[in-house]
């Protein structure tokens, strides 16, 4: 949690999140009780528990609610991202081996639906029903976005619409979960909820454009996970979309893309070079800056403070 050192008054609170979540995850079945410690202990950037606490430092912040809430998101997330790995048989996450390659696909399925089960005993203890159906309806969004995902794997005349649709649903929902979970509960005024909702689904568009950029421009041992990926598993972002669309490189592409899941590193490795021959990057990265002046935007509806401030910070992430 390096990234919130420089935030005392976040760092503080995400410590405490993460100290609920361990004594929220043992049970009586000893190997669950470790393997979700460990996925705690593997640490991240803690982003959607640091929206939660955000959302309620912007209204009335009760910390009896809101560190509860945020580990709830956070157990949220880390089931979705235990479940991930299945679909995609990632053998690393974070540079560490994922929960299916140590422990196999069955332990890693009871794994992600035990923190299901987790996060949402501890949502329906600690916020109302009208909140917890708002949430209900957010993972409801994600497994919908999972499926889109599923449903146009290896489809080479996917549009950048149906892309944007899709991370909206597989990410950057959970990003306005997260920080209007903790709005509601700190009682913020419409309009705050209104520019704090479109601020976390901007920032969430572009959080996951980046993510998908690092595909092309950064390294394995910097990511912690294989680069290419997507591309064996069918999955085709951003740079890819966009490459497609270039006449000079559209039909090496769609060869190689037809290999489907049997296409080989060095093969991937050609279709990163044919994407960086093209202007795909740069448009990627501006699509990605419009999402962070939109979010950028709704801060301006909010009133001053630190905590304002410190939101506004995170754009410098992306």
């Amino acid at each position: 949690m390096s990234l919130w050192e420089a935030y005392p008054e976040i760092h503080e609170e995400l410590i405490k999140v993460e100290n609920y979540m361990k004594k929220a995850v043992p049970s009586r079945k000893k190997i669950l009780t470790q393997i979700s410690l460990e996925l705690i202990e593997a640490g991240g950037k803690r982003l959607r528990p640091a929206f939660v606490i955000l959302g309620a430092k912007c209204g009335k912040y009760d910390p009896e609610k809101i560190i509860p809430l945020g580990a709830a998101i956070e157990l949220l997330h880390t089931a979705t991202l235990v479940h991930d790995d299945i679909i995609d048989d990632s053998q690393l996450r974070r540079g560490k081996t994922t929960v299916q390659a140590k422990y196999g696909r069955d332990m890693a399925v009871y794994t992600g639906d035990y923190l299901f089960t987790k996060a949402f005993t501890i949502l329906s203890d600690k916020t109302s029903f009208e909140h917890l159906n708002r949430i209900a309806q957010g993972v409801k969004a994600i497994c919908e976005g999972e499926i889109d995902q599923y449903e146009i794997k290896y489809n080479t005349d996917v549009t950048v619409t149906d892309y944007l649709k899709r991370i909206y649903r597989k990410t950057a929902v959970l990003f306005v979960m997260s920080i209007l979970v903790g709005a509601y509960e700190g009682k913020c005024k419409r309009k705050t909820l209104n520019a704090l909702g479109k601020f976390a689904g901007s920032f969430g568009m572009a959080f996951q454009i980046r993510d998908d950029l690092l595909d092309y421009t950064s390294t394995e041992q910097i990511e912690g996970k294989p680069i290419g990926n997507d591309i064996q598993q069918g999955i085709y972002t951003l740079p890819l979309l966009f490459a497609l669309q270039d006449h000079s490189v559209s039909k090496e592409l769609k060869e190689l893309l037809s290999k489907k899941n049997q296409i080989q590193k060095e093969e991937i490795n050609r279709v990163i070079a044919l994407v960086k021959e093209t202007n795909a990057l740069e448009e990627t990265k501006l699509l990605k800056e419009k999402f962070i002046y939109k979010a950028s935007e709704a801060l301006d509806h909010i009133a001053d403070g630190p905590y304002k401030n410190i939101t506004k910070d995170l754009l410098q992430l992306l």
